[in-house]
């Protein structure tokens, strides 16, 4: 040992520990600086698991309750232990505890944990500072109540901590959002560097992509922000970043996610869409609609109140100053409502939102019909959710023409229609049943159509917006038609 160490005896307070730097192994820890070294040169650690540290080398050979650490690390803030294991498990990745059979941490089950590795202390010379930068996250505000999601949430959460890309993809208006928004807000006290929120909604070209990103989280200002810039910058970084609403910029996502896993180890990413990224190494979670029973002739007044999705609509409803729904038989109404939804969250927001002026029998007459496309929303909703058009037509832009032409044909079919069906629909001398199937394909794979039990199945208002832009299709085919002699007649 060298002579400018000695070993190490905690202080009976915090009086004199700023002075001190803790060595051990390779390492040095200097609580005033917040610096963590090995070998002289500065390592990467976040705030909190540098806290954690701290902790234990402060108390070398005692086992610290999880309860003391967790007061330690996170004192303005309730957390699960889940938050203080994966926080262990990554200092002792920095660490390299157990190289070569060297332990530096011990575990004593459901009690804590000791340091027990050989801590000396001695006078800090001047070191590099650390990388501190903080990132300007923009997480929006969490919702009151997230309702008939809670297994959803459950699964997510733990998925989105446990893996480095983790997709939720559903059709439009299902609530990606929404559980994306409660899923960062949960795991926030887990990264050291927070979360980054990105709404890629408001991204136009791919070009743009890097630049958003690092504004967003406070890495550069650059309208002209390279990836490789933004990824030296991601390096080191333990984030939750999360990009919501992939789908229109899918390709340059998907490439983008591949190069952060391979350059910044530290940040997890959650993604938001449409489709799918089917990028490496991805983990999707398809995120359903509510369920409703169709079966409602026997259905109780009490089990229709516990359905998430008659639930959500009374919420909205109520939210908006309607008269809340309690008799039998209007729980029954609002339930075919819910079902004739297909169970998408937004839509059934608009209608509960409109029954709540016009009442819920009203609202059932006139659903399905191309009025109900245009009921409004929140003001504050972002455009494309403002009305269930608005969202169509978001989705209806990503397709290509093949693509387009199925998915209007389709609107001559009910709900559910097997494969077979839809082929002799949409097939003709100019589509080709393979380039038809592929179309199906994309259909589904965007969430317009939703495979289930050998059939297509789709909500009523998704078939009527198809119907309505067959509609506009044969009305320009046909003026296009007549244009010459229109022409000629004027």
């Amino acid at each position: 040992m060298r002579a400018d160490v000695r070993p190490f005896r905690a202080p009976p307070g915090d009086q004199g520990r700023e002075l001190d730097q803790l060595c051990f192994d390779h390492f040095a820890v200097d609580p005033a600086k917040r610096l963590l070294t090995r070998d002289g040169a500065p390592v990467e650690i976040g705030g909190r698991t540098f806290d954690l540290l701290l902790a234990l080398v402060e108390q070398r050979g005692r086992v610290v309750p999880k309860r003391e650490l967790l007061q330690r690390v996170w004192p303005d803030a309730i957390v699960e232990d889940s938050a203080l294991r994966f926080h262990m498990a990554r200092l002792r990745r920095i660490l390299d505890d157990g190289r070569e059979g060297v332990r530096l941490i011990a575990t004593q089950v459901s009690v804590g944990y000791a340091f027990v590795g050989a801590v000396a202390r001695r006078r800090p010379a001047a070191m590099p500072a650390a990388l501190t930068a903080q990132p300007d996250a923009s997480l929006p505000s969490r919702l009151d109540q997230v309702i008939g999601r809670d297994d959803d949430l459950e699964a997510l959460i733990e998925r989105a901590a446990a893996v480095r890309l983790l997709s939720i993809v559903g059709p439009a208006g299902v609530g990606k959002t929404s559980l994306a928004i409660e899923i960062a807000h949960a795991l926030q006290p887990d990264f050291d560097d927070g979360v980054g929120f990105v709404d890629l909604a408001l991204v136009e070209t791919a070009e743009d992509l890097p630049a958003v990103i690092a504004r967003t989280l406070g890495l550069g200002t650059d309208a002209h922000q390279s990836t490789e810039a933004l990824l030296r910058r991601l390096r080191g970084r333990q984030q939750l970043l999360v990009l919501d609403n992939c789908e229109h910029l899918v390709h340059a996502v998907a490439g983008f996610v591949e190069q952060v896993a391979s350059a910044a180890p530290g940040v997890h990413i959650l993604a938001t869409g449409r489709q799918a990224l089917r990028a490496r190494n991805e983990q999707v979670h398809r995120l359903a609609p509510y369920d409703v029973p169709a079966d409602l002739a026997t259905i109780g007044r009490d089990d229709l109140l516990d359905r998430p999705a008659v639930a959500l609509f009374l919420h909205h409803l109520t939210a908006a100053g309607g008269v809340r729904v309690e008799e039998l038989e209007p729980l029954r109404t609002i339930a075919r409502i819910c079902i004739r939804l297909d169970g998408v969250a937004l839509a059934i927001e608009l209608a509960a939102v409109r029954a709540a002026t016009h009442g819920v029998e009203a609202t059932a007459r006139l659903l399905g019909g191309e009025l109900s496309l245009r009921w409004p929303g929140r003001r504050t909703a972002s455009p494309r959710q403002r009305t269930l058009k608005a969202t169509l037509d978001w989705s209806y832009a990503l397709l290509s023409e093949t693509e387009r032409r199925v998915f209007e044909r389709l609107s001559r079919l009910p709900t559910p229609f097997s494969l077979e069906t839809a082929l002799g629909t949409v097939a003709d001398e100019a589509l080709d049943i393979d380039s038809a199937v592929a179309a199906l394909d994309g259909l589904a794979e965007k969430s317009l159509i939703r495979p289930r039990d050998g059939e297509y199945h789709w909500a009523e208002f998704t078939r009527v917006y198809a119907r309505e832009r067959l509609s506009m299709r044969i009305t320009i085919q046909e003026r296009s038609a007549q244009g010459p002699a229109l022409r000629v007649a004027l």
